[in-house]
């Protein structure tokens, strides 16, 4: 029998990964969102909630098939 896997992701663009190149309001906005998916996996612990950050679809790809 085949298994299903789904995969639920949040996608925030920037021109750049460099934290010099965000402003003060999207670099927040990441903060919270690594405070967010650490009190998931605390709550919550399995590794099936995680954080990433990827800047390409390759790391995108690399992040939710390991």
């Amino acid at each position: 029998m085949d298994t299903v896997k789904h995969i639920y992701f949040v996608a925030e663009t920037k021109g750049s990964m460099s934290s010099l190149a965000l402003q003060d309001l999207e670099q927040a906005k990441i903060d919270c969102a690594k405070k967010f998916f650490a009190k998931l996996a605390e709550e919550n612990p399995t590794p099936n909630v995680r954080y990433g950050v990827a800047d390409s679809y390759n790391k995108l790809m690399e992040i939710v098939t390991t």
